[in-house]
């Protein structure tokens, strides 16, 4: 594995192998740090596409399912008064030709499903991470990262859902 930056006695170090950097005085555990950091970020970016494929492209769209879902819950849990529809429930309405409730009904179930895969990323993610932080050979750490990253890779929505 190609390390991208190490930094040891007050020099750099870029796109470097283990045996040279090893070559060169740095000592293993420096070696270690800076290839786990940088299979880390591997993982997080993996766990980054693996929850973008559970909503629709956009700057802040999370935030925006989770109000629709607090708004339709607590409309639901409110009685479903008629008159006092919100708007992520009418906006749900119109897009999908369905009534008030079912609207509400299917915000929430598509919030669940969203929360359980957010769920599923983060446990491969920070297992994945954990995983390399504890390996003692780069080998090893990259291993670690490849598993991560064919876990997160294989998380994806169910074909129809959300």
């Amino acid at each position: 594995m190609q390390i991208e930056k190490v930094r040891h006695d007050g020099r750099s170090y870029t796109n470097a192998n283990y045996a040279d950097l090893i070559a060169h005085g740095v000592p293993h555990q420096v070696v270690m740090q800076s290839a786990s950091a940088q299979l880390g970020r591997d993982v997080d970016a993996a766990a980054g596409v693996a929850r973008a494929a559970f909503v629709s492209p956009g700057d802040l769209v999370e935030q925006e399912y989770h109000l629709a879902k607090q708004e339709a819950q607590a409309w639901l849990d409110g009685g479903k008064d008629e008159t006092a529809i919100p708007s992520s429930v009418s906006d749900h309405m119109a897009m999908f030709g369905v009534g008030a409730e079912a609207a509400a009904t299917e915000i929430v179930a598509t919030a669940e499903q969203w929360e359980q895969a957010l769920a599923t990323i983060r446990s491969a993610r920070l297992g994945g991470k954990a995983a390399v932080r504890s390996a003692e050979t780069v080998e090893a750490a990259e291993q670690a990262a490849k598993a991560a990253i064919a876990e997160l890779n294989a998380i994806r929505p169910p074909e129809g859902s959300l």
